[in-house]
C-alpha cells in the first residue's frame, strides 16, 4: 500500500511520488488515458456493490483490478487538490511554500522527511559521510514507491524485515508475486492487498541496501579458517541458498552486483511492473511488458539472504 500518515494536520498529497507532485497535470493526463470515464463509473459501482453486499460478491471486476484501480485513484485525487490549490494561490497571489520536489504546497506542519529536516545520521556513517548521505536520501526520496521513511538506522531495518518475514518465507512469497505476473489470473495465493505489502516490505531492503552499497560498515565479515564453523552455523540457517562461498565471506559483494544488474530507479520501475501485472488477469507479456522473472528473483533473493548476513554480523 502507498505511503500512509495519521496526521491528521498533514495536508500534503501522501500518496503521490515526488515525480508525481512536481507536476500533477500529467498524472491527471496518465490516469485519464489509462482509465476511461465508462471505466471509473464501473470500478467504482463494483467496488460499492461488493462492499455492501450480504451475497456472493460480484465478479465483474477482480479484487486486483479494483485494488488496482484504488491505487491509482487516491493519486489522482491528491493531484486534483493540488493542481486546485496551487490555482487558488496563483489568483491571490499569495506566498506559497514549495515541497523538496518543486511542488507548490501549504503545509500546515514541517516535512518530516525533507533533507533539511533531517540533522541525525545512521550511526555507521562519519561525520565526513554526510554530504554523500544526504545525496543518496534524496535520491532515495525520488524514486521511493510505498516505502518513504527516512532510514537512520539501515541494521534496525534489516533486523524489522526478517523480525515479520524469515528468508524462506520471504522466497516463496515473493516467488508467488513474481508468478502471478506472467499468469492469467491475478495474485490468488491470499489477499491481493499481500502483494503490496510484500512488494512495500522489499523496497525498504532496495532501500537499505543503497544506502549501505559501498560504504565502510565497521563489520569483519568471515575471512579466515577460524571463521569455518560460523559459516557452517550461518549455511545451517541459510538452507539452499544462492549465495557462493566467497560471496557469504563478504555480502557487500552482492550489494554491488545488484545494483549493476539494475541501477536504482530501474528496480523501482520493475517494482512497479510487478505490482501492475500482479494484480491484472492478464500476464505481462499480452501488454508487450517483458520481466526476466528468474533473474529478478535470484538477484532478490541474494540481496535478502546478504542483507540477512550483513544485519545477524553487525548484531554479533
Amino acid at each position: 500500500m502507498r505511503f500512509i500518515s495519521e496526521d491528521d494536520a498533514d495536508s500534503r498529497p501522501l500518496w503521490m511520488s515526488p515525480k508525481e507532485i512536481d507536476n500533477p497535470s500529467e498524472f491527471i493526463n496518465q490516469f485519464c488515458s489509462l482509465h476511461s470515464l465508462a471505466d471509473c463509473r464501473f470500478y467504482l459501482w463494483q467496488m460499492l456493490a461488493n462492499s455492501v453486499s450480504t451475497e456472493t460478491p460480484h465478479i465483474n471486476a477482480s479484487a486486483g483490478e479494483q485494488l488496482y484501480f484504488f491505487e491509482n485513484l487516491i493519486p489522482f485525487i491528491e493531484a486534483v487538490f493540488l493542481l486546485q490549490q496551487t490555482e487558488s494561490e496563483e489568483i491571490l497571489n499569495l506566498p506559497s511554500e514549495k515541497n523538496s520536489c518543486g511542488g507548490r504546497i501549504r503545509s500546515s506542519s514541517p516535512d518530516k522527511d525533507s533533507d533539511e529536516s533531517a540533522t541525525d545520521d545512521p550511526p555507521l556513517f562519519g561525520q565526513n559521510e554526510n554530504s554523500k548521505l544526504r545525496k543518496k536520501h534524496k535520491k532515495l526520496k525520488k524514486h521511493s514507491i510505498w516505502y518513504r521513511e527516512r532510514i537512520h538506522d539501515p541494521f534496525q531495518v534489516i533486523h524489522d524485515f526478517f523480525d515479520a518475514s524469515s528468508l524462506a518465507s520471504f522466497k516463496a512469497n515473493f516467488y508467488e508475486v513474481l508468478k502471478a505476473t506472467s499468469e492469467d489470473q491475478f495474485y490468488q495465493k491470499g489477499s491481493p492487498n499481500e502483494v503490496l505489502h510484500y512488494l512495500e516490505r522489499f523496497e525498504s531492503m532496495i532501500n537499505v541496501a543503497y544506502l549501505i552499497n559501498g560504504e565502510e560498515l565497521g563489520i569483519r565479515f568471515m575471512n579466515s579458517k577460524s571463521d569455518n564453523r560460523h559459516l557452517f552455523q550461518l549455511n545451517q540457517k541459510m538452507s539452499h541458498t544462492l549465495l557462493s562461498t566467497d560471496q557469504i565471506s563478504d555480502p557487500q559483494k552482492v550489494l554491488a552486483s545488484f545494483f549493476e544488474y539494475k541501477s536504482l530507479k530501474e528496480w523501482k520501475e520493475a517494482l512497479i511492473e510487478i505490482n501492475d501485472f500482479a494484480l491484472s488477469k492478464h500476464p505481462a507479456h499480452e501488454w508487450g511488458v517483458w520481466i526476466d522473472v528468474l533473474s529478478v528473483f535470484v538477484y532478490s533473493v541474494k540481496l535478502a539472504e546478504a542483507l540477512y548476513l550483513i544485519g545477524r554480523t553487525y548484531k554479533e
